[in-house]
């Protein structure tokens, strides 16, 4: 079997910021020009970087560079609507949708942002039939972006890849090889509420992380021997974790509740999967040539600080509707910010995200190096 590395990246709105200052260290670390993944994979903000990444696979130093640029400089007005006009009509179709109950059947409220400007960026910084010569050409073996459909509750991962590799299927997962377009990177990204879904052929789509609960799984149908994970959770320890569990808090404001959701969502299956393929890895070697399964060995790089805790004094930056709609549900200077760091597109936040991602993956060169030999 080809020896392939797989790049998995499991993102969750502007928490993706870490993802572009990991991927630039690694090309530093490894210089090596030409894409060093064979198999690219994303969830959410995560899908995002994946298409860039594969796109420029001809030049990896030039596509994560580009990343890095990207998520540095960004402003909410890359990722949606901030207008005047954008903000009152969706006030309008807000309080018609919600509150008088009479949105129109084929316009209705079912995000609270309108996404234009991110769907104009990705079509204009994305030759996506260049990302399927590319395939066809080996420079990469494969692409895969997970949704979840609306109408089935369903993950459905999209992938363009060698023909050699089938599509699959489980009971509540199943793949669909097609060539890849912007509705597809809008679907995989498209954060329950806040973004709306993405329509593909006759259905519609949203955030891949919402019902994948094996993120690993495109990287290894897709034939994956090694992978490499970029997750976007800081890992706490037992203690403190049960010490915050256990010390005297107040109520829950909707906007705690609504970051431990998005936290569910976006991080916790990863971390899980993660877990399984190392406790698989265990049973291959303890039971050789006799084991149904392959030993697949797996990297995974994690932020050393909790990007939720990064967002302080961020809600100021962003746009009056916005914030205005995040103080109704108690996202605050001092609460609410772990919700807040899945919206915060600003390179108040982004900028130190990413130079984080960049020092922490400079600390485990050697382990790096030591995974890729």
């Amino acid at each position: 079997m080809d020896e392939k590395l797989a790049i998995v990246l499991n993102g969750g709105g502007a928490r993706g910021s870490y993802q572009a200052g990991v991927l630039r260290a690694i090309y530093e670390i490894v210089k090596k020009d030409q894409n060093l993944f064979d198999l690219i994979t994303g969830n959410s903000a995560g899908a995002i970087n994946a298409i860039f990444l594969a796109n420029s696979a001809r030049d990896w130093g030039a596509s994560t560079q580009y990343l890095l640029d990207l998520w540095k400089r960004i402003k909410p007005e890359y990722v949606f609507d901030i207008s005047n006009y954008a903000m009152a009509k969706l006030g309008s179709r807000w309080m018609k949708g919600t509150v008088f109950r009479n949105s129109p059947s084929e316009d209705p409220f079912n995000g609270i942002l309108n996404t234009d400007p991110l769907r104009k960026l990705i079509q204009r910084e994305v030759d996506f039939k260049e990302l399927h010569h590319l395939i066809q050409e080996k420079y990469i073996s494969g692409v895969a972006l997970s949704t979840t459909n609306y109408y089935s509750g369903s993950s459905i991962v999209f992938f363009d890849a060698e023909n050699t590799i089938p599509e699959w299927a489980k009971p509540d997962r199943f793949s669909i090889r097609t060539e890849l377009n912007v509705e597809h990177v809008m679907a995989s990204s498209a954060i329950p509420l806040f973004f709306p879904p993405a329509k593909i052929q006759q259905s519609y789509y949203g955030d891949g992380c919402i019902r994948q609960s094996t993120p690993l799984s495109p990287a290894i149908h897709l034939g994956a021997t090694k992978i490499i994970t970029i997750g976007i959770r800081h890992k706490r320890s037992f203690e403190m974790v049960k010490d915050i569990a256990l010390q005297k808090n107040p109520p829950p404001l909707i906007s705690q509740i609504g970051g431990v959701m998005m936290d569910a969502i976006f991080l916790d299956s990863l971390d899980a999967d993660v877990e399984r393929l190392e406790k698989i890895n265990i049973m291959v070697e303890i039971m050789g040539k006799h084991s149904p399964w392959r030993h697949i060995p797996i990297l995974s790089l994690n932020p050393s600080r909790d990007l939720g805790a990064m967002t302080q004094q961020l809600s100021s930056e962003m746009p009056k509707f916005l914030r205005y709609f995040l103080s109704t549900i108690g996202i605050t200077g001092q609460s609410g910010m772990d919700l807040l760091s899945y919206l915060a597109f600003d390179s108040v936040y982004t900028e130190q995200v990413t130079e984080l991602g960049y020092e922490d993956t400079y600390k485990q060169k050697k382990e790096i190096l030591n995974f890729l030999d």
